[in-house]
């Protein structure tokens, strides 16, 4: 059947900020549904509170809004853009959760739900009516009960049994979810879980710990076609959840006749449902010992593991799915990439891991065991031709330091422990228990991963010792040890701890290809190769693969049979047999392998024996490097398949930011794909770079070229010399490219934009000091330390407070506030593991300072000042987690002519030529410059959309402009790009350095937390970034705008109630004035006691309230009672940590709005006078700001 003709107008509700659980794969499915309606001819009109995504830009929906994702404001958006129907199931659990609430309540009278029917969404998220509707099926379920008080959820415990398993309904990631032993344990679980459920209903289920786990992607058309797009199988077993799990596509471990069940039971779930028009995901638990499967859960909605098959398979889920909700069926549906019909099941030939990325390191007091409930920030993924090589290169891609199964512990017991206890490193001390000597039994027992995945991990181990100078003339060893995964970087660190041999991995890479052992590039192309591909999607794999149709899934791993496996059919690449080890020596440990590898001329070649093999490596080396960009070679043996991409257009390769992580998330994502779009804007040819399967950057169509490979050096010099690029851009995904430019310039590749010489300018601390003072800028007092004795004289001789940190670090990692010598002491103990050899940055702390961010670009002639943000914390809050203004509110004029002219200066003197962002302090009414990236920055996607200017977009083309030097008018470059992008006629020509037009509007980003989902991580900011994503709020005034920003991260204001005082010594006298405004808006103040003593001796009424450590009632009572309306605790007094900590918690499991600096609560006073001013529900699109 055709489109449906009897709806027009489509709201799409997005997903919101960035939050564990909820990352940019929503991002990707959202961007897809909006590109696919509008191209059907759909009015489209978009809610997102994200400014960071690509859906929110104004050119994608016909209106997009980018408000608070609420029932009021959803409401006020269907009446004013007269919405036919919306499509909820895009947007994660936000978008189902409220527009199942709004439906219920009947705010969506004359609406129609599409993808999924409110009844569909009932029985798919609603855990008693799921159960009720798998037993009615015939469905095997987990032993359980539900629960709607403790009373209920205690009968229960008794009733099944430790231990249990406690999941709350309607919730995100695992939400209010865990694992309860005893019931001490379960009373915390189910209280947590039942508040956390917004219909208060829990599961308690006996516990399948130790159980298979597995993951149906499924999609089913009105006519009752399914297909199966993907099967994904958790590595972890049942009890950590899945998105925290190692995954691996196609499930390897399943019998035919298991994986038959599972496909059937899944479309059995599905009509059940109700789902009859997309796409969902399916969760199954095997028992091991007999088989026995149940059925976990389902999610009605695209969901995290969409995006992540989508990825693995090339089939677009999100828009086959939309397709299917406005009157399509999938015979009707073309796959874009083979141009055939989207009922076909997508086949595949090689092996796809997915493993998260974690990042405890930003938050040690919190738990870092692995549960029911998700804790990661992001993930990647990596393709292979094995399970091996696919587990290696995904491991490559992590940027933890990280490449391959590196060493981590020497200690069995440690080792031991460590492998019973599910964590993010589980897999390096897997590694090393098999280094030890353990067998594949006891590794069983520990952590109950299947035995076939050990024997495979097993394998990888034993052939370390393999790894010897043999291997640098033995093609048939060099390929076998490739094709296992092992990256050049490893196989030298392994050639230096098995025969001593100093080797770059520069001259292993040069040895490998002298041997003829080189990648191979296939396509990812859903049919196994069975139909042409038009669309190219590339992995590089090594091995002797001949691919024929389906045969080649099973030709490229033959069968393998072990009775330790427990299962008939199993898919496996064994070439090494396994050696014994001596378990009181563990071969694997040897020097550090993180540390970075020398150049080939300070290598020690004095080992005699291997002296002449590496002289000879040198040499090809050197001949080789003079022809560096000669392109890859293909190897005689190399897989039929393999894919050539000739052109004579001009082609530039765009390297991504690869997995989201505190620090370097979506922005970076969202820059690399408008610089892709500004290219083709050009004519030229795109190719993307990346290991991110949530993000837009890595949709297959999003590129003229897609490679899906870990972001080192031996990866893209590979794609490089295969591709040839007239330009490389390293300078939008964030540090992870721009640590490769140095790199690559010495590989003679050619990087468009700010130069390598440039970005290592602003990096080098000393060398940006002798730049700045010849630029005669004031900078705080600053020094420079490469050992901790030096640390102390510099620090003493500026004078404490200082701000201390390592170079080339994003995110703020490592960065600290210190008083004294003994916690610089500390410091410099703990900093030698992030920093590696760089040296620590030692600045003075300017206490107070208002601190601002500007975003510019420069075509190296002339700079445009594309922003400048006002913090709203003071100095000392990390830039990513402030919240910054856009315009400023509190700089005065010649102040920002100051900013303006500066900015201007550094970047012309500097020479970049692209993005640079400028942070400055303003300290005792003095301009200080603090830092200079010469790269993207996260705040660009939010200017972007507030001044309506793409700033990635006009920077790619004037780095393409000036490096071919096209711009031969009397425009410059810079003013051309501005020109051909300034759609809403905002930027004024008439300012030098040029400028965006004075906005009519404020635009407030905020930031958004993972506290909520991180048990005992500690609710406090600095300088060291701790927020996963952000928000944006836009109003007519400072205090609307700040007002909207904190209801969308879930932090609203109240307009009465009681306000709780608990404030650092420095704070007390301010705080006054702060308690003072509260009374005046109708609020009643509460304080603990020194903040009560100061408050009652400068005439404040209030009332005195006691700390946990004083006895009952105290402030924790008052807060589980409700009675506490909006919390501000600025707290640092050592001997009330404890306190401190507990009421922190409390807040965040109350959900209380709070704020721990007076800066932010000053702006909430604002907020709140505004908010009784104006209607904080009433919604302008985008578009009209733009156009105002």
């Amino acid at each position: 059947m055709p489109k449906r003709t009897d709806i027009h107008t489509i709201l799409l509700i997005g997903s919101g900020p960035i939050v564990i659980g909820q990352a940019c794969e929503f991002d990707y499915s959202g961007t897809q549904a909006v590109k696919t309606l509008k191209a059907l001819g759909y009015r489209v009109v978009l809610i997102n509170s994200n400014p960071a995504t690509i859906m929110t830009d104004p050119d994608f929906a016909d209106r997009t809004y980018i408000e608070p994702i609420t029932e009021e404001i959803i409401a006020d958006i269907i009446k004013r853009e007269s919405v036919d129907a919306i499509l909820p199931t895009m947007g994660g659990q936000t978008a189902l959760n409220v527009a199942m609430s709004m439906y219920e309540k009947g705010m969506l009278e004359g609406i129609e739900f599409l993808g999924a029917k409110p009844s569909a969404i009932k029985k798919g998220e609603d855990r008693q009516a799921f159960k009720e509707a798998m037993l009615k099926i015939g469905m095997d379920l987990p032993k359980s009960r539900y629960a709607y008080t403790e009373e209920e959820a205690l009968e229960a415990a008794k009733e099944i049994g430790f231990p249990l398993i406690i999941r709350a309904s309607f919730t995100l990631a695992g939400g209010g979810s865990g694992v309860a032993y005893n019931i001490d344990e379960f009373k915390a679980v189910a209280k947590n879980g039942l508040e956390t459920s917004p219909i208060n209903e829990i599961l308690i289920e006996e516990s399948l710990l130790g159980w298979k786990e597995y993951e149906m992607e499924v999609i089913r058309d009105k006519f009752d076609n399914c297909i199966i797009v993907c099967s994904i199988e958790n590595l972890d077993p049942m009890g950590v959840h899945t998105g925290d799990s190692i995954t691996i596509a196609p499930a390897l471990t399943l019998t035919d006749k298991e994986y038959q069940r599972m496909r059937d039971a899944s479309f059995k779930i599905l009509r059940e449902i109700g789902v009859d028009t997309g796409g969902s995901n399916v969760q199954f638990a095997i028992n091991p010992k007999n088989g026995r499967m149940t059925v976990i859960e389902m999610n009605p909605r695209v969901s995290r593991s969409s995006a992540l098959a989508s990825k693995a398979t090339g089939y677009p889920i999100a828009k086959v799915a939309t397709m299917l909700a406005v009157g399509f069926s999938l015979d009707e549906i073309k796959n874009d990439i083979t141009g055939t019909p989207a009922s076909f099941e997508p086949s595949i030939d090689y092996i796809v891991t997915k493993i998260p990325r974690f990042t405890f390191e930003k938050f040690p007091q919190a738990d870092s065991t692995l549960t029911t409930s998700m804790k990661s920030i992001g993930e990647v993924m990596a393709i292979g031709g094995s399970f091996k090589e696919s587990l290696q290169k995904a491991l490559c891609s992590l940027e933890t330091g990280i490449f391959g199964l590196n060493q981590i512990c020497n200690d069995l017991e440690t080792i031991k422990k460590e492998i019973r206890r599910p964590n993010a490193n589980r897999l390096l001390y897997i590694a090393e228990g098999f280094g030890l000597g353990m067998s594949i039994e006891e590794m069983h027992e520990l952590c109950k991963i299947d035995k076939w995945f050990l024997h495979e991990i097993k394998e990888i181990v034993d052939s370390e010792s393999s790894i010897t100078s043999q291997i640098l003339s033995d093609e048939s060893l060099m390929r076998r040890i490739k094709s296992y995964g092992f990256s050049d970087k490893m196989i030298a660190h392994w050639l230096k701890h098995n025969d001593g041999m100093e080797i770059s991995e520069s001259e292993v890479y040069q040895a490998r290809i002298g041997l003829g052992v080189e990648c191979v590039y296939n396509e990812v192309d859903t049919c196994a190769a069975e139909f042409p591909s038009l669309t190219p999607y590339l992995y590089s794999t090594i091995g002797n693969f001949v691919s024929v149709g389906n045969s080649a899934f099973t030709q490229s791993f033959g069968e393998f049979e072990n009775s330790l496996c427990g299962s008939p059919l199993r898919l496996a690449s064994a070439e090494f047999s396994a050696q014994p080890q001596n378990l009181t020596q563990n071969p694997r440990i040897a020097d550090s392998v993180n540390t970075e590898c020398q150049d080939s001329s300070d290598m020690d070649s004095s080992n005699t024996e291997n002296s002449s093999i590496v002289s000879e490596v040198r040499g090809l080396s050197k001949n080789c490097a003079e022809t560096s960009l000669k392109g890859c070679r293909t190897s005689n043996s190399a897989d039929s398949r393999e894919i050539h991409h000739e052109t004579n257009f001009s082609k530039v390769m765009i390297i991504g930011g690869g997995p989201n992580r505190i620090g370097q998330g979506i922005e970076f994502d969202y820059c690399c794909v408008h610089s892709s779009f500004a290219l083709n804007d050009l004519g030229i040819k795109s190719i993307m770079y990346n290991c991110n399967p949530e993000t837009v950057s890595t949709d297959y169509d999003t590129s003229d070229v897609l490679y899906f490979e870990p972001i080192d050096f031996e990866r893209v010099r590979a794609v490089i010399e295969r591709e040839k690029p007239d330009g490389i851009i390293v300078h939008f995904g964030g540090q992870t490219p721009l640590k490769l430019a140095n790199s690559l310039t010495k590989i003679n590749a050619k990087i468009i934009g700010t130069s390598a010489k440039v970005i290592d300018t602003a990096e080098d601390r000393e060398k940006f000091a002798s730049f700045v003072n010849n630029l005669g800028l004031k900078q705080p007092q600053n020094g420079i330390a490469y050992e901790k004795e030096q640390a102390y004289s510099v620090a003493n001789k500026i004078g404490f407070p200082v701000l201390v940190r390592p170079s080339y670090v994003l995110g703020g990692r490592a960065m600290r506030i210190v008083y004294d010598d003994d916690e610089l002491k500390q410091y410099m103990d703990e900093v030698i593991a992030v920093s590696d050899s760089s040296p620590v940055l030692i600045d003075k702390f300017l206490e107070y300072a208002i601190e601002l961010d500007v975003d510019c670009i420069s075509d190296g002639e002339s700079v445009y000042i594309g922003g400048i943000m006002e913090h709203i914390e003071e100095a000392g809050i990390h830039s990513g987690d402030s919240a910054s203004s856009l315009p400023t509110i509190n700089i005065r004029e010649s102040m920002l002519k100051e900013i303006e002219q500066s900015t201007a200066k550094i970047a012309l003197k500097l020479g970049v030529v692209g993005l640079m962002n400028v942070q400055y302090a303003i300290y005792n009414n003095e301009l200080y410059l603090i830092e200079v990236n010469p790269r993207a920055s996260r705040t660009v996607p939010f200017v972007s959309k507030a001044t309506g200017l793409p700033l990635a977009k006009i920077a790619t083309r004037v780095m393409w402009n000036h490096s071919v030097k096209k711009a031969e008018s009397k425009d410059s470059t810079l003013e051309e790009a501005l020109r051909f992008y300034d759609k809403y006629q905002k930027v004024d020509f008439t300012q030098s350095p040029l400028k965006p037009k004075t906005l009519q509007y404020v635009c407030l980003k905020e930031s958004v937390f993972p506290f909520t989902k991180l048990s005992g991580a500690e609710l406090s900011l600095g300088p060291e970034m701790k927020s996963t994503g952000e928000v944006m709020g836009i109003g007519k005034s400072f205090g609307l705008s700040f007002a909207k920003s904190q209801l969308a991260c879930k932090n609203a204001l109240p307009l009465s109630g009681k306000v709780f005082l608990s404030l650092a010594s420095l704070d007390k006298k301010e705080g006054v004035a702060l308690a003072n405004d509260f009374i005046k808006l109708g609020f009643s103040i509460c304080a603990t006691e020194g903040t009560y003593k100061i408050l009652c001796e400068n005439g404040i009424e209030a009332s005195h309230i006691l700390k946990v450590s004083e006895g009952r009632p105290n402030i924790i009572d008052r807060m589980m009672n409700n009675q506490i309306a909006l919390a501000i605790n600025t707290s640092d007094n050592l001997s009330n940590k404890d306190d401190t900590h507990l009421i922190r918690t409390q807040i965040i499991k109350g959900s209380i709005p709070y704020f721990t600096t007076l800066a932010a609560a000053r702006v909430a006073i604002e907020a709140i006078r505004d908010i009784k001013k104006y209607n904080l529900s009433q919604a302008f699109s985008l578009q009209e700001y733009l156009e105002s």
